[in-house]
Order: structure tokens, then sequence, then C-alpha cells
């Protein structure tokens, strides 16, 4: 099983949570990946050991609290949409493709 991953937030940068995620590069890549395998497996479930896991990631603020986030399959397209509208913003279009070709096919 893979490790969850933790990205750091600064609360005072909200109330917007893209303004409060220190690495937003690393989340978005591992948000796509996610939804990504998480894909995979549902069609490929024979070849995988055990259920996958809708735990994104977690979130840990400056004051050390931690907070978890799940992502379910019916969360995907938006957060694929979320996705490629980084991913424009910051023109990876290798990415931008890739995240329009899953769209199409949810």
């Amino acid at each position: 099983m893979k490790k969850v991953p933790n990205f750091e937030i600064i609360s005072a940068n909200g109330p917007i949570p893209d303004d409060m995620i220190v690495d937003r590069k690393g989340f978005y890549t591992h948000m796509m990946n996610f939804v990504v395998n998480a894909l995979l497996h549902e069609n490929f479930s024979a070849i995988y050991d055990g259920p996958t896991s809708d735990i994104l990631c977690r979130f840990i603020d400056e004051n050390n609290n931690t907070y978890t986030s799940r992502l379910e399959h019916d969360g995907y397209k938006m957060s694929l949409s979320r996705c490629l509208n980084y991913f424009e913003e910051t023109e990876n279009f290798e990415r931008c493709t890739i995240i329009k070709k899953l769209l199409k096919n949810l």
C-alpha cells in the first residue's frame, strides 16, 4: 500500500484552499495520479490485491493540525477539472492533454 502524502498548508492564506497549499504543483500532480490509478484499479481490479483507499492526502497546517482529504469516485470529474485549470495556468500542456482525455471518458 502506498504512503499517503502530506501537504503543508498555511491557513492564514485562506479561505480559498488553493491559496493555502504550499506545494500546488505537487498537490495537483498527486491528485491527477490518484485519479488515474483509481480508474485503472476500477478497470483492472483483478490484478490488484485488496481495495484501494479513498484517502487522497493529508494537509498539515502551521500549528501541526492534520486534516485528511478523501476523494471518492463521484469527485473525480471535478478534481480533474481543477487539475486541468492548474496545469493550463502553468502551461503544462502534456498533462492538460491527458486530463482532457480522462474527462472525455468519465
